[in-house]
């Protein structure tokens, strides 16, 4: 049963938080919540705002120990999102957050921790990427008449909260709650600098106001110590709005089925493996270890909750899908992706289902008899990835991949059946290249697109990119491209401009080993070439025979353009087709992103669970 609600204000609230009151139950998803929204709340709070009522789970007896718990978080950093798991619970009672854990976790990092952002552009293994900030209000802030804006509340390094100036002095917010009582908020305000300014006295008068003065936070009890009816009672909160997606309750719903394994822990744990632990970074989720569970569950893969509950089977297979996701990332790595280059990550979720099916060991990532597989797999994926077909009918895409490598099972092939597959995809219009649509991907393709790396590896089967890193370079050096430079290399004035337009164009772009592209930097392409160590590039890299200095850059760029588009032709197949057709065509193309099916939450079957 539910108590009636109560009201408490935030001040005691956080002090509950600090003795260790208030847990997260295994069925929370993780915290979300990036700065702006947690500086809008508090923004919020000080206006007088109400920000929504809180349901908590009165946890006591044996449930504090039969149901796994998770501390909240106060330090946030965006490299490792995940709450610590509690220990022991020694308290007679303590609460369960069930609806309002993100509200109540930025409390808690605006009062008591801070907040670890990345700053952009920087690469995630630089250790200066990141950033420790703290919540601080301006207490001398004047809002202006004419905007909304009221506080000045920011996530600050403490080197920018330090700095003041006559309309500027940043105040931490969770100093606040060292001045309980209006007594001790007068004594500092006393003892400040700024003692006899209204605009000072009026702004953390309003901030000591919304964390002690006033209740602003609303309370519903659960003490039911049922746990189906609080899996119930979390999800049909949950189904009305935003905050969590319908996977984030199916895994709600995976991590209260499990009972040897801890579905949480484990799947958050090789999420985060690989997604940093191979040399390459890249962006799986928690949604894509879900899909991988099905797909290998020999099942219905759409993301339902019949699909997850626990006579679905899904624990027993865990040990040996964990595996398989595992040597596919390392795969992945050896084929030169990341999370850039590698935009659709359910189109490698057939390599997972063939590796876990064929019980494939350490053995298939490096040994020379599954060399010829390997390579098949590569050409197979990135003609996927180019093709886009991974960005609608998921689901019916990946239970029809699945049947073809049961199929090539049943007639006892063990590799992976990468002819099969594309022709069934050809069949339908799912993968399907023509004339048109391949000269208009290498006109609009651009240095810094993630297509680029698909492009030039599909063409460049030779390059070992499993033993060897390899950038993505310019053959004629970008640093030439200015108007005077051009100017200055006698580039005809009617090519001056083309230059300017293209040389970041596909046809200017080919893979180089990293050691070799330090070693070119900007060197002219023609006189990088003639030295004979880098014969084999001009192979390599598709090079035409013409004059390589850059006055010629806008017929070397057309010739290479023509060579690229016969290499991808012979590396992809294609349709010729009438530009009338070639339109009608591309209608029934499916590209970029996976998108679900089915994924509408039906309440007949939350009423099944």
């Amino acid at each position: 049963m539910s108590m009636p609600p109560s009201t408490m204000s935030i001040g005691p609230l956080m002090r509950e938080v600090e003795n260790n009151d208030y847990y997260l139950p295994a069925i929370q998803r993780e915290f979300v919540w990036p700065q702006h929204k947690i500086e809008a709340l508090f923004d919020s709070l000080l206006r007088g705002y109400p920000i929504g009522t809180m349901l908590r789970w009165k946890v006591e007896g044996e449930s504090r120990q039969d149901f796994q718990f998770y501390e909240l978080i106060h330090e946030f950093s965006i490299r490792d999102r995940h709450n610590q798991k509690s220990g022991k619970i020694v308290k007679e009672s303590v609460y369960g957050v069930l609806d309002g854990q993100q509200r109540m976790t930025s409390l808690n990092i605006g009062l008591r921790g801070s907040y670890t952002d990345k700053i952009p552009r920087l690469w995630w293994n630089n250790p200066n990427a990141f950033r420790k900030k703290k919540l601080y209000i301006n207490l001398l802030f004047v809002p202006p008449e004419d905007e909304e804006q009221k506080y000045q509340i920011k996530f600050l390094t403490e080197q920018k909260a330090a700095e003041t100036s006559d309309n500027t002095f940043w105040f931490w917010v969770g100093e606040i709650l060292d001045y309980q009582d209006r007594q001790t908020l007068r004594e500092y305000r006393r003892s400040s600098p700024h003692a006899n300014n209204p605009v000072f006295e009026d702004n953390l008068d309003a901030l000591w106001q919304a964390i002690w003065g006033d209740n602003n936070i609303y309370f519903f009890t659960e003490t039911r110590q049922d746990l189906e009816e609080v899996l119930r009672i979390f999800i049909r909160l949950n189904t009305g709005g935003e905050p969590l997606s319908y996977s984030d309750l199916l895994f709600s719903l995976l991590t209260a089925s499990w009972g040897e394994h801890d579905a949480r822990e484990e799947v958050f744990r090789l999420v985060d493996e690989i997604n940093g632990s191979y040399g390459a970074h890249f962006y799986f989720s928690k949604d894509y270890i879900l899909k991988a569970l099905l797909m290998c569950s020999g099942q219905d893969v759409r993301f339902k909750t019949n699909n997850i509950r626990k006579k679905a089977g899904l624990e027993s297979i865990w040990p040996g899908v964990q595996d398989a996701i595992r040597r596919t990332a390392q795969l992945l790595v050896s084929y030169g992706f990341n999370g850039d280059t590698l935009r659709a990550p359910y189109a490698s979720l057939p390599i997972v289902y063939h590796l876990y099916a064929q019980k494939h060991g350490d053995g298939f990532l490096t040994e020379e008899r599954f060399a010829e597989e390997r390579e098949a797999i590569r050409i197979w994926l990135l003609k996927i990835l180019l093709g886009q077909v991974f960005r609608g009918r998921t689901d019916s895409l990946l239970t029809t991949i699945r049947r073809l490598i049961d199929d090539a099972r049943e007639r006892k092939r063990t590799d992976f059946p990468a002819d099969a597959i594309n022709q069934r995809l050809q069949s339908t219009g799912t993968l399907i290249f023509i004339n048109e649509t391949l000269e208009g991907f290498i006109d609009s393709t651009r240095y810094g697109n993630a297509v680029c790396f698909l492009a030039l590896s599909l063409i460049a089967p030779q390059l070992k990119t499993d033993v060897v890193n390899f950038h993505i370079d310019h053959l004629h050096p970008r640093s030439r491209f200015t108007r005077k430079k051009l100017a200055e290399a006698d580039v005809p004035e009617e090519d001056i401009q083309f230059s300017l337009e293209h040389y970041d164009g596909l046809p200017n772009l080919h893979l180089l080993e990293g050691r070799a592209n330090v070693w070119k930097t900007d060197s002219p392409l023609e006189e990088w070439l003639s030295d004979p160590s880098n014969d084999h590039w001009i192979q390599r890299s598709i090079i035409p025979d013409v004059d390589l200095s850059i006055s010629n850059f806008r017929e070397f760029y057309e010739k290479r353009r023509a060579l690229l588009l016969r290499a991808l032709k012979r590396e992809l197949g294609y349709l010729a087709t009438s530009d009338q057709e070639a339109g009608e065509e591309d209608e029934d193309l499916v590209t970029g992103e996976a998108v679900e099916e089915n994924e509408e939450l039906n309440m007949e079957e939350i009423a099944q669970i």
